[in-house]
């Protein structure tokens, strides 16, 4: 299995915290933020691939990189992937820090376990809000009524049974389109602290938990 970490955003936010590179090497509580990824890909067993562009791939030094020269957004840049993806994987995006590693862990387990072409987290932040019935503790019911939209989550396993419902439009909402067709779809809830490092803020607030 792997983890595919997207990375391709130059972080022009952080620029002043970077130096202008990539804040996936951005430190907290003295570690980077790819240095914390690589971690949560061990613990789920899995061998982190780093999505970013050209211009910033050398800096990636000790994993695995595929370039993607002309970075097309967060579902276009997972579709160009998918030679590298051939079999269940796991994806998010490279400026997550993830508290708590166990509940991903059992995620990726359940998810293998019932055969799910989609397994995803919804983290309930601030600035995150995702378009579905919640249901018992730590699981989202999705339902298929028309019209019904749903917003890109934090964390994801994937079947590679997702690909041809991206193809049409890889821009577009495959989530919606698998749900539709009856595809098996899980989705629980992290309850844990979840960090995305967008702003100077963001990253002040990460470092505040981590301590440094």
């Amino acid at each position: 299995m792997r983890l595919a970490v997207l990375a391709a955003g130059l972080g022009s936010r952080l620029r002043e915290e970077s130096g202008g590179r990539p804040k996936q090497l951005l430190r907290v509580g003295g570690r980077t933020l790819l240095d914390r990824t690589v971690e949560l890909a061990r613990c789920l067993g899995a061998e982190p691939l780093i999505v970013t562009g050209p211009e910033v791939a050398e800096a990636f030094r000790g994993v695995e990189v595929m370039v993607e020269e002309a970075p097309s957004g967060i579902l276009g840049t997972l579709y160009h992937a998918r030679e590298h993806l051939r079999e269940d994987f796991c994806w998010m995006a490279g400026d997550m820090l993830f508290t708590d590693p166990v509940p991903l862990k059992e995620m990726v387990e359940l998810h293998l376990e019932q055969g799910s072409s989609h397994s995803f987290f919804y983290c309930r932040t601030s600035r995150f809000k995702l378009k579905v019935r919640l249901g018992l503790p730590l699981e989202v019911v999705l339902t298929r009524e028309p019209g019904y939209s749903l917003s890109v989550p934090n964390f994801h396993v994937c079947s590679p049974r997702i690909f041809p419902y991206m193809a049409p439009d890889p821009h577009g909402n495959y989530l919606q389109r698998m749900i539709e067709a009856g595809e098996p779809v899980l989705c629980r809830e992290y309850a844990a602290p979840v960090f995305e490092i967008d702003t100077p803020e963001d990253l002040a607030e990460a470092r505040r938990f981590y301590g440094g």
